[in-house]
């Protein structure tokens, strides 16, 4: 009974003495196998994503602070870490307010600190607020956190008179030309460039008729091709943009200098020749036949006559009378001889029409109603 005893006052001993022994033990065991199960984890994540989805963040960068309305603005935003740029980027926008995407899919440049994607907006009202983003990794499906949009109030412009409708950062034409379009009036088309503009929305004021013939829309440089209808009375052409740059209004006048012949642009391949120059090519031919003549007269020799053959064939060629064409039923007359161009008549029927020259598919007519304009070769008739 006293070994018993004894025993029991031993144990009792050992529990209040060392109670790590028995109670401190498994938890450290534990405290060591969580941490490393969990790095074990993110090993793996990483192996196959090359993301921790607790390092995915997102953060709006040099927002735009005093934006106009009908201004292109950009919208950067900062992806980390660095390492996403190599997978596919989906970005959810919403709950925007009084701006629209010009551009579905955003510039980016990739930093040592972060990914960098550029979106950019057109203002539309005063009232703007910018959308709600979040930032998904397609092949992980790993989602930041969505960042809020911030308001913003735009500034509306109270342009002059003559104001094109035009933001940019610069606009410069690069060609232009005017032919007639009827008795009393003619038509100008010309080519103009533009950086960070929507050129959508050019208007020039005071136009009979007026419209695009082409137009490439880019946020780094816009291009179109543009005609207007103006009376034959005008001299020149003005309108004004607003420079974003220089934060003022800039004029521009084209001069109305009136050509008989097509109209050439840096979309059409067109070989212009002045009517002028014809005249005076007749005429020096002319004068040639008659040297000819009489060289022929004052030594009779015959060879003269043979050289004079030449001239007086492209004189009878020159002066020949354009022939007629037969053109289609409802077929489309073009203001100018470019794809997908301006039509702005339609035959009502079959009818024989003065044709005078080709240039590319199209046929250069003359119309009933004192208008000139160009018809598709596959218009004419077959027979």
């Amino acid at each position: 009974m006293k070994t018993l005893a004894f025993f029991f006052l031993f144990l009792s001993q050992v529990l209040y003495s060392e109670p790590s022994v028995l109670t401190e033990q498994a938890p450290a065991t534990g405290e060591e196998v969580t941490p490393a199960t969990a790095e074990n984890a993110s090993e793996i994540d990483t192996l196959f994503s090359g993301i921790s989805s607790s390092g995915l963040t997102l953060q709006f960068t040099n927002l735009p602070e005093h934006p106009y309305v009908g201004e292109i603005v950009a919208l950067n935003v900062k992806l980390t870490p660095v390492d996403v740029a190599s997978g596919n980027i989906e970005y959810t926008l919403q709950n925007e307010e009084g701006i629209r995407i010009f551009s579905d899919t955003p510039r980016r440049s990739v930093k040592d600190d972060g990914v960098y994607d550029t979106f950019y907006f057109l203002v539309q009202s005063s009232a703007i607020r910018f959308p709600d983003i979040t930032a998904t990794i397609t092949s992980t499906g790993t989602t930041s956190q969505t960042l809020t949009g911030t308001t913003l109030s735009a500034t509306t412009l109270s342009p002059p008179s003559g104001f094109a409708n035009i933001l940019a950062e610069k606009f410069e034409i690069i060609n232009y030309k005017t032919t007639p379009y009827n008795n009393e009036s003619n038509v100008l088309i010309f080519t103009a460039k533009a950086t960070r503009c929507n050129i959508s929305d050019f208007s020039v004021p005071n136009a009979i008729k007026q419209g695009f013939e082409s137009k490439l829309s880019n946020v780094g440089e816009s291009q179109m091709t543009y005609y207007v209808i103006i009376p034959n009375s005008e001299q020149n052409i003005n309108f004004s943009f607003f420079n974003l740059k220089k934060q003022r209004y800039e004029s521009l006048t084209i001069p109305i200098v009136v050509d008989d012949d097509t109209v050439s642009t840096g979309q059409s391949d067109l070989s212009p020749t002045d009517a002028r120059h014809t005249e005076l090519k007749v005429g020096a031919a002319a004068v040639t036949v008659f040297i000819f003549f009489a060289l022929f007269y004052w030594r009779r020799e015959k060879w003269y006559l043979y050289l004079s053959a030449v001239p007086m064939f492209y004189i009878v060629y020159a002066l020949l009378p354009n022939q007629n064409i037969c053109v289609k039923k409802d077929a489309p007359i073009y203001l100018l001889p470019i794809k997908n161009g301006t039509i702005f008549e339609m035959t009502l029927q079959e009818e024989h029409l003065e044709a005078e020259k080709e240039v590319g598919e199209f046929v250069k007519i003359h119309l009933s109603n004192d208008k000139v304009g160009w018809v598709n070769q596959r218009d004419l008739c077959s027979n």
